[in-house]
């Protein structure tokens, strides 16, 4: 699967009952954000050697890398959608902070009546626009899974939680924001844990809780988000890209790049310029 560029997918139940890659009787991972709504029925589902079974009013979202197990029952109803975090990042406007909390808490709240309606109208809408994919489509699609992040989040600040888990959650939100506006100053863990007056290891722990990655991910997934936006969107060779992004050792951006994407800056470039001619 190319994670190099934003990645979406969205389907019922229906049209994943014989399809191994969800309903998948071994425990497997990869490396999407996914969300399972069952709406009528029962399914059982394994989360890092926890089992659920999600009832009509829960929604349970699967970090990347999360050890996982889901099969359907017969005639259960429901969707299942899968994305990368660079579709949060490359098709909204505000950071992703947010988001990821939301899906970390939504198995532990139950929605109303009215938001499962709403809810349910969303999901139909992303079924529609996905099995279209026409011009603009994922602009669209973006913009309907902002509107069902918006109620699940209303439902989420909604419901109670533990002191500690608030002030995680407060904390992942803080460093995220503060990642996205000095992410070309600070590179390092210990200058966010500075600016926060936490330790190093400390951050870790609560960002890795909270939203199944460490700081150090959220900040060389900024960076190299930012580095590929540059490859695709201007004529800056890797040098001044480097440059604009704080790094004074262009050797080490250039190693940093092709592990984070697989391909080296030029490789990458030429990739994405094909990708915008079609």
């Amino acid at each position: 699967m190319n994670t190099s560029k934003p990645f979406f997918e969205i389907y019922t139940f229906d049209q994943v009952e014989n399809n191994q890659q969800f309903n998948n009787p071994a425990p497997h991972a990869h490396d999407l954000i996914e969300i399972i709504w069952t709406v009528s029925g029962t399914c059982s589902l394994k989360v890092d050697m926890q089992t659920y079974s999600p009832k009509c009013d829960q929604v349970f979202g699967i970090m990347p890398h999360q050890l996982h197990q889901f099969t359907v029952d017969l005639n259960a109803q429901g969707y299942i959608i899968r994305f990368n975090e660079l579709f949060l990042q490359e098709y909204n406007s505000v950071y992703h902070a947010d988001l990821l909390l939301v899906l970390m808490q939504s198995a532990n709240v139950s929605y109303s009546e009215e938001i499962r309606n709403e809810m349910k109208t969303i999901m139909d809408k992303l079924i529609q626009e996905f099995s279209q994919q026409q011009l603009y489509s994922s602009d669209i699609l973006s913009r309907y899974l902002n509107i069902l992040f918006i109620h699940m989040s209303r439902q989420s600040h909604a419901a109670p939680s533990t002191n500690q888990q608030t002030h995680n959650n407060r904390q992942a939100k803080r460093f995220i924001q503060l990642v996205d506006q000095h992410f070309k100053a600070h590179k390092k863990v210990s200058e966010f844990a500075d600016i926060m007056c936490v330790t190093p290891s400390y951050l870790n722990e609560a960002i890795k809780k909270t939203t199944g990655y460490t700081a150090g991910h959220h900040i060389r997934q900024r960076v190299i988000l930012e580095a590929k936006r540059h490859a695709a969107y201007s004529d800056n060779s890797m040098k001044e890209v480097a440059w604009d992004l704080g790094f004074t050792d262009i050797c080490y951006f250039s190693k940093l790049f092709k592990k984070e994407t697989g391909y080296n800056f030029s490789e990458f470039k030429k990739r994405q310029e094909k990708v915008l001619a079609v």
